[in-house]
This record gives C-alpha cells, structure tokens and sequence, in this order.
C-alpha cells in the first residue's frame, strides 16, 4: 500500500509538469532572441564547424551548443521536419528544441523529488515537485535557454552528492567507499557540465561542497570531487587559448 501512494505521489508532479512544460510548445511561450543565438550556434556545432562560432565573441561556455546538436543529430533534426519556406514550416523548426527542453524540465521535477524525499520527507518532497510543476516562474524552462540545459546536471549533482552518504549505501562494508567515490566523482562530474553549460552554475559549488563534505566527513573525498568541477570547465579558456 505504501508503494502504491509513493508512486501515485510521484505521479501527481510528473503530470502537472508535463502538461505545463510539453502543452503547446511553439505556441507558449513567445520566442526571446536569446533562443534564435543558442538554435544558431547549436547548427553551427552540427554542421561541423566547431563549438566556438567567433574567436573574438566568448559569451558562454559551450556545452550548451554541443549538446543541443547532440540531440538534433540523434533525431534528425532538422532534415526530419522536411522544412520549407512557408512560414509554418519555419515556426515548426522551434517545435523539437521546446519539447527537449519541456522534457528535461519534467526530468528537473523528478530529480526535486528525489532530492527532497532523500533530503526531508515524502510531503515536502510532493509540495516542491508540485510547485515546480505549476509555478508560473518555472515557464522559463519552456524555452530553449542554457539554464533549462544546466539545471538537470545541477540537480544531478546535488542528488548524488545526497546519496553519498553511507546510509544510502546498500553494498557490504567494504565495498562502501568505492561506491561513495564514484558517487562523488560523479557528482563533481554532472556540477563541472552544468558550470561549463553557463558560468554562473558556480555559486552551486558551496551547496554541495557542503553536502559531500556533511555526509562523509573526509577532505579526501572533498578533493576528489572538486577535481572534475575544476578541470571540466577549464576546456573552454583551454580552447580559447
């Protein structure tokens, strides 16, 4: 019975999020100009001619753009559409890169909920999903931005550095702290893509320093998650020069 209710609990948001975040992609919101510079640089990187669209213009990191081409490719994107020159057809153009970004906002509230539930309890968890399910600020997620790219691998983050506390665990004894390592490395893994997605994403670095500091109590395992949150944004000044 109480498996039933968590999942019906877990359910509940998902939907909301879904419906608010997928309903109506080319319709609403309006488009911004930021997400004509992203789509543009996104084609760049998918015709092959590199990450960086200017050797004079360094705005952001651009995880943003190879990722965003990643998933074009995967789906074919845009040869699959069969675009014309009616402007329907142009419009439709935006349809694929919202409903990716609608998704990865209903993945976001799964992560809430998970971070919460792990964290607190499975009330609070059900009220914050729910509220960043329906809450008129996180409309900004519909469009396709850095920030609907970078928080996924935020949240990933900061879930994994929860789970490296011993008593989320499961293995024998001796096999906990090769897990909580890996754990780790993963968390400062997810938290150097999000902060090479959009600079920013740094202030997130204390968070959850603090968690993996919290639930180990090791400067070690501090240092080793600090490792690839340093060295993974470091590739773009790396390819600057």
């Amino acid at each position: 019975m109480l498996i039933y209710r968590s999942v019906f609990l877990l359910i509940i948001p998902l939907v909301l999020s879904a419906f608010t975040h997928l309903w109506n992609p080319i319709g609403f919101r309006a488009l911004v100009s930021d997400e004509g510079h992203y789509m543009r640089r996104a084609m760049h990187v998918l015709g092959g001619l590199g990450p960086q669209e200017s050797q004079t213009y360094y705005d952001h990191p651009f995880f943003g753009q190879i990722f965003l081409a990643a998933m074009f490719k995967i789906v074919g994107y845009p040869s699959s559409l069969n675009p014309t020159t009616d402007t329907h057809s142009l419009e439709s153009l935006y349809i694929v890169p919202r409903i990716l970004m609608g998704i990865m906002a209903v993945f976001d509230t799964f992560l809430i909920y998970k971070i919460c539930i792990y964290q607190y309890n499975r009330r609070v968890a059900f009220i914050a999903s729910a509220m960043f399910a329906v809450m008129p600020i996180t409309w900004l997620t519909r469009n396709i931005l850095l920030d609907c790219i970078l928080v996924p691998f935020l949240l990933s983050s900061i879930l994994l550095a929860i789970y490296t506390n011993s008593k989320f665990v499961t293995f024998s004894r001796n096999n906990k702290f090769p897990k909580i390592m890996a754990l780790s490395i993963l968390s400062g893994v997810f938290l150097g893509i999000a902060i090479f997605t959009k600079i920013p994403a740094i202030t997130a670095i204390p968070l959850v320093g603090f968690i993996i500091f919290e639930n180990n109590k090791s400067w070690k395992k501090l240092a080793i998650w600090f490792v690839p949150v340093l060295l993974i944004p470091l590739i773009w000044p790396a390819y600057s020069v």
